[in-house]
């Protein structure tokens, strides 16, 4: 709910909704949700803390690119909390992309789990990729539609508006675009960009009507959906990419060698454990392995393919 909520902020800020379409969608809102409120069978999910403190050693600051991400990471990391003695986990939640590099880049988080180019590029701040993402689903990019739109080609998107997370180092957002280049359509000149904060606004903005179409991350359209199923009425995957490497674990090279060790090892052995499966389930992930900077070779050989011809 608050992630909707702060979408239609987002709309409102990018003039996209006006003041009668904010309390309609505000009304909406209270519909979609208003079913779960009180209701035992729901229990209300794990809220992470939030801080960026990092003055007090027994702290680990977690970055989360995004609010929706840290609060599906919130099961996982009540179950790393629980068991790690003298330390706790704390989340910074961005409020945008910008704001998550700019960081990353200052030092300010301990560990996170993001992209492949970007993990790889955060060696030279100060930070090492100590394991991967394992996932029965493919790391791959959907492009969606509304179920009754006109658009059965790539080429029907000529003049089109595509919500998407705008960047270079975006795997999901790279893959899409590079996947309706390659089946025709110049990217470059004949599609309306629709900059969103994130790729859950990226499905909204399709739901809504928005967008023609939005491209998003496969991972982040099953956990959607599956909190949103109103979603798939009128929202359908139109195509879908080829799959790259699984998200990475980086860790700032400062923490303590010790406190890294029982990290990992609780990452590593999440899939083991019933009650941390759950928690696995929750992001749409199977569990973490080890990885170093090798694991992401081919994601770094497809930025430069997408660099070459995309603007």
């Amino acid at each position: 709910m608050i992630l909707i909520f702060n979408n239609l902020i987002y709309f409102s800020r990018m003039k996209l909704l006006s003041v009668t379409d904010l309390i309609f969608y505000a009304l909406l809102l209270g519909v979609f949700t208003g079913c779960g409120i009180n209701n035992p069978e729901n229990p209300p999910t794990y809220q992470p803390s939030f801080s960026s403190d990092t003055s007090k050693q027994n702290i680990i600051v977690m970055g989360f690119p995004n609010f929706s991400y840290s609060q599906t990471g919130g099961p996982m990391l009540k179950y790393l909390n629980a068991h790690l003695s003298g330390n706790r986990i704390k989340v910074h939640a961005c409020v945008d992309w910008e704001e998550y590099i700019s960081f990353l880049n200052q030092g300010k988080f301990d560990i996170t789990i993001i992209n492949g180019m970007v993990a790889s590029e955060a060696k030279k701040h100060g930070y090492s990729i100590l394991g991967k993402v394992t996932c029965d689903e493919p790391y791959s990019s959907l492009i969606i539609t509304r179920k009754n739109s006109d658009i059965h080609k790539a080429t029907d998107l000529k003049g089109k508006k595509v919500a998407m997370v705008p960047s270079h180092i975006i795997p999901a957002t790279m893959m899409g675009v590079y996947y309706l280049y390659k089946k025709g359509l110049d990217v470059n000149l004949h599609i309306q960009t629709e900059a969103v904060a994130s790729f859950e606004a990226a499905i909204l903005a399709v739901y809504l009507g928005k967008s023609d179409a939005g491209i998003c991350a496969r991972r982040n359209w099953n956990v959607y959906i599956k909190d949103h199923p109103e979603i798939l009425s009128k929202v359908e995957i139109k195509w879908e990419t080829q799959a790259l490497e699984q998200n990475a674990v980086l860790i700032k090279n400062t923490v303590d060698g010790k406190l890294v060790s029982h990290l990992m090892k609780l990452l590593f052995s999440m899939g083991e454990n019933k009650d941390a499966r759950k928690a696995l389930e929750r992001l749409g992930i199977s569990g973490f392995e080890k990885a170093d900077n090798d694991a992401y070779r081919s994601m770094l050989d497809f930025k430069k393919k997408y660099d070459s011809v995309i603007f």
